[in-house]
């Protein structure tokens, strides 16, 4: 009986040793990854929790990504937004002094052929690749977009749109069409110029400054519009990473082990083994003998 009586002891030691290893092994686990909640059982409650907070973060790191996305397109738009802008402005001044009565035939030519050179520019400017795209063709960034005598548009009118919030989309180019030939077309408005001064005519000249003027400030608008939609997105992307912070915590709740406490089960769990395997080794060295 007694025999009997000490072999069901010794099993009873050996599944208790069997679960405080297990156990340590997961407490181990926990320290090393810092996670609670490593796999659905662990706590069917929070799995909900725990995957959305994950999709959303998925989510919100997407949008602050393309709303980058939008002010790296925006920023590299300005830089050439900035030039046309200020060709059409020297445009215009040549325009002004073209038009006085008093400045010589020579002179006007000499004023002919810089706005002739302002032409050549423009399109250079108009037909801008950055990283092999071009930047102002709208959807057609693989064709030429300005060609031709006179220069005709081989782009799209339309933009590319990009998600910056669910729901919420945004432009993250300008079309050529829109900067450069609707509803002014500036490459007409320096033709018309070049032609004015060639003709020695200072009145015609003078006609030509509504049209500069105009020009110019179609441009204005582009860079305006771009403007606002840069300091929008530095908006959405402060928002989105607040917003992230706040998922981070949640998820941090739902699905992290507090170390303190993890450490210091460990310690307990390590004792109660340490006991465990000192008891069974006794119990498993007991034989027949020692209840003679």
């Amino acid at each position: 009986m007694i025999i009997t009586r000490n072999a069901t002891t010794y099993r009873s030691l050996q599944a208790n040793l069997s679960t405080t290893s297990t156990t340590l092994n997961q407490l181990y686990i926990k320290s090393s990854t810092g996670e609670e909640v490593a796999k659905a059982s662990d706590n069917p409650s929070a799995v909900g929790s725990i995957v959305s907070c994950r999709s959303d973060l998925v989510k919100g790191e997407r949008y602050v990504e393309n709303c980058k996305h939008v002010q790296d397109n925006l920023s590299t738009s300005e830089i050439y937004l900035n030039s046309v802008e200020e060709l059409m402005t020297r445009a215009k001044e040549i325009a002004v002094a073209g038009a006085n009565d008093s400045l010589s035939a020579s002179d006007k030519a000499t004023y002919a052929d810089e706005v002739s050179q302002l032409q050549d520019e423009l399109l250079d400017l108009a037909n801008t690749q950055v990283a092999g795209k071009y930047l102002f063709a709208g959807y057609n960034d693989q064709t030429l977009p300005f060609s031709g005598t006179p220069v005709v548009y081989n782009g799209t009118s339309d933009h590319q749109m990009i998600e910056i919030s669910p729901g919420a989309t945004v432009a993250k180019n300008i079309a050529g069409e829109e900067l450069f030939m609707s509803p002014v077309n500036l490459f007409t408005a320096l033709e018309d110029l070049q032609t004015a001064l060639a003709s020695g005519d200072s009145a015609n000249v003078s006609a030509q400054l509504t049209p500069l003027e105009d020009a110019a400030d179609q441009v204005r608008t582009q860079q305006s519009s771009l403007g606002n939609t840069s300091a929008r997105m530095d908006d959405m992307v402060s928002m989105h990473e607040n917003a992230l912070l706040q998922v981070e915590s949640t998820l941090s709740r739902h699905q992290d082990a507090d170390l303190t406490e993890v450490l210091s089960e460990i310690a307990k769990m390590e004792l109660s083994l340490e006991a465990t395997m000192q008891v069974t080794a006794r119990v498993s060295s007991l034989s027949l003998m020692d209840y003679l």
